[in-house]
């Protein structure tokens, strides 16, 4: 079972609190046995987690971040990210603006560990205020035409198939979306195709989310019998409110671009036939907010936002 059966997760003044079940031996797994050590903290079990799932996937899937600058962080260049200076055809106009592009298109974009351990290593480049005071947003999207569909389920299958596994996926998951939404950024979730289960619980941790005209979201957890392990269920609950984040989880409803307006859920609905269109969809949306004088974006409500 995924997304961290057996792992319970608790925010409480924006700290995550982890706990876990008694786990037995026969259930103690390889390189995920750490998640059984009751000595292990937060921080620590986060770390380990990361360097464990990196390197689990395939050659060719990865997250990408594009910078229209080349960064100065500090730490060695070996453990910086996949980065571009370049934003991708179409962007170029924008000049305060990262993308962060999830590439997987032979499973939707669903997510390795590998990816998830580069997710969470873009997220400490943005952290830099080398990096984020020369930004104003942040754009999350898929390649493709099509936004996340979550973990990748044949990698799950073959290697994160262990209760301890699935445990250090969401820790590591809960722990990267938290800090991506506190970035003193601008985010913006740009769903084209469909964004779901994990992919979903991507996109409410941005600021705002756009849709394409044909995309869907779904929360399709409660199928396979898990609760949302990323955080998501917090999130939708506070974008949507309680009544219709119940339902949306429960059901597991294909949601609609007008439906997800009615909800709130998303911000706008763009219509594209192509990568062109799509581009300039979502650009119209971002302009405004690249616009803004650098450092002129005061969002205090970033540090509490979980």
């Amino acid at each position: 079972m995924l997304h961290g059966v057996g792992f319970g997760y608790a925010v409480s003044k924006s700290r995550l609190a982890l706990s876990r079940l008694k786990a037995s031996p026969q259930q103690a797994r390889g390189m995920f046995s750490f998640i059984n050590d009751s000595e292990q903290d937060g921080k620590s079990l986060v770390a380990l987690s990361r360097e464990a799932l990196r390197g689990l996937g395939k050659r060719d899937d990865h997250v990408t971040l594009h910078l229209p600058f080349l960064p100065s962080p500090a730490g060695s260049k070996n453990t910086l990210p996949v980065q571009s200076t370049r934003l991708p055809l179409g962007f170029e106009t924008l000049q305060k603006t990262a993308v962060l592009e999830i590439d997987n298109p032979s499973a939707r974009n669903a997510l390795s560990g590998n990816m998830m351990a580069q997710l969470a290593d873009i997220v400490t480049l943005l952290e830099d205020p080398k990096v984020h005071d020369k930004l104003n947003v942040v754009v999350l999207r898929g390649t493709g035409g099509w936004f996340c569909a979550g973990a990748d389920l044949r990698v799950a299958r073959d290697e994160l198939n262990s209760r301890e596994a699935g445990a250090a996926m969401g820790a590591l998951m809960v722990d990267t979306l938290t800090r991506f939404r506190r970035l003193p950024l601008v985010s913006i979730a740009a769903i084209e195709g469909g964004a779901f289960g994990g992919g979903a619980e991507l996109a409410t941790a941005c600021d705002f989310r756009i849709i394409e005209g044909n995309a869907v979201i779904q929360f399709v957890q409660s199928r396979m019998g898990v609760i949302p392990g990323w955080g998501g269920g917090a999130r939708l609950y506070k974008i949507v409110g309680r009544q219709n984040a119940l339902r949306l989880l429960c059901t597991t409803e294909r949601i609609s671009p007008d439906r997800a307006l009615q909800l709130k859920l998303v911000d706008e609905i763009f219509f594209a036939t192509d990568e062109e269109s799509s581009n300039t969809g979502i650009t119209s949306f971002v302009e405004a907010f690249d616009a803004i004088v650098p450092g002129s974006i005061w969002l205090p409500c970033k540090s509490s936002k979980v």
